[in-house]
């Protein structure tokens, strides 16, 4: 089969490799669309924990033999530490994320655990099955925010966290919920989703700041835009400077949260924010033409509201 193969440092290349093994309680799914994201063009620079080469995408949404519309619940852990009893496996010492830590959904098939299958509705295309997993991230982030339809909401960054923390924010109801994104299409998406506007810069303006970029100069443009006493809530991996001055942190008091992935129950709450979402947005690329679009995310082009590839021959 056909895959994009993550071979070295900013090195991808499309190949024939072997057929995806299922294990014991694996399936093989056929996929339709893998998103890509941030963590892609990140991995461009930096392979971080992957072991190369490697098939990376862990946004998969695709059918199993039967012909089940699933989404790929892309995390695991070991199953019998304290945190993957309570539900936990993100805080699992050997979490394991598929596209990461073994091969993903940048090929025709990817083989994975049955039980990281979840059934979605036949109403639902494609296009917005895509948003599944990163609004999967945008709910855990809503859930440990604990803000309430009285708070005032600022979201960093309207790619596919950012969107889904918009999504989340006007399915609770909160009061204003406003948009620091530079892209024109990306903002109207947000609008789209239920943003009140595009932040107009006033510092202390939120009661609650959602970081989905993870840049230094982000992570200090949230402590100034969130109000003394305010709340952050970090889900970028953009940087690992933090960026801002601790001092003024201490002094207005705010406090501050790190939100990393999902669980499984945050992961199927998601497939209904997904469905508020405009299939228009997402443009469908090849395998041959998914590293274009990966070099036009790292050189800062964000008129495409989301990219997905369809790995599938044409």
């Amino acid at each position: 089969m056909r895959a994009l193969v993550y071979a070295g440092p900013a090195v991808l290349k499309v190949d024939e490799v072997a057929e995806p093994v299922a294990g014991e309680d694996g399936v093989v799914v056929s996929v339709d669309l893998t998103g890509l994201g941030g963590s892609e063009v990140l991995a461009l620079r930096n392979p971080g924990a992957r072991k190369l080469p490697l098939i990376m995408g862990h946004g998969v949404v695709g059918r199993t033999p039967e012909g089940t519309r699933v989404a790929v619940n892309p995390l695991s852990g070991c199953g019998d530490c304290a945190q993957c009893t309570a539900g936990l496996a993100q805080r699992c010492a050997g979490w394991r994320m598929l596209g990461v830590h073994y091969d993903g959904g940048l090929a025709e098939r990817v083989a994975v655990a049955r039980r990281a299958l979840v059934p979605i509705p036949d109403a639902l295309a494609w296009e917005q099955a895509v948003f599944i997993e990163p609004f999967a991230n945008a709910v855990r982030a809503w859930e440990r925010s604990g803000a309430t339809s009285a708070d005032a909401v600022g979201v960093i960054g309207a790619g596919g966290l950012g969107l889904g923390c918009v999504a989340a924010a006007r399915q609770a109801g909160a009061r204003r919920i406003e948009c620091v994104e530079p892209s024109d299409e990306r903002a109207a998406a947000a609008a789209g989703l239920g943003a009140t506007g595009r932040d107009t810069g006033q510092a202390g303006r939120y009661d609650v700041v959602f970081d989905t970029v993870g840049s230094a100069a982000t992570r200090a443009l949230a402590v100034e835009l969130t109000r003394p006493g305010g709340h952050i809530v970090l889900l970028g991996f953009a940087d690992t400077v933090p960026g801002f001055d601790p001092v003024a942190f201490i002094r207005a008091e705010h406090r501050l949260t790190g939100s990393f992935v999902f669980d499984d129950a945050q992961f199927r709450a998601a497939i209904d924010l997904a469905g508020r979402t405009d299939p228009a947005w997402v443009r469908v690329v090849g395998l041959d033409t998914a590293v274009a679009a990966l070099e036009d995310f790292s050189r800062g082009d964000h008129s495409i509201v989301k990219a997905a590839v369809r790995p599938a021959r044409a």
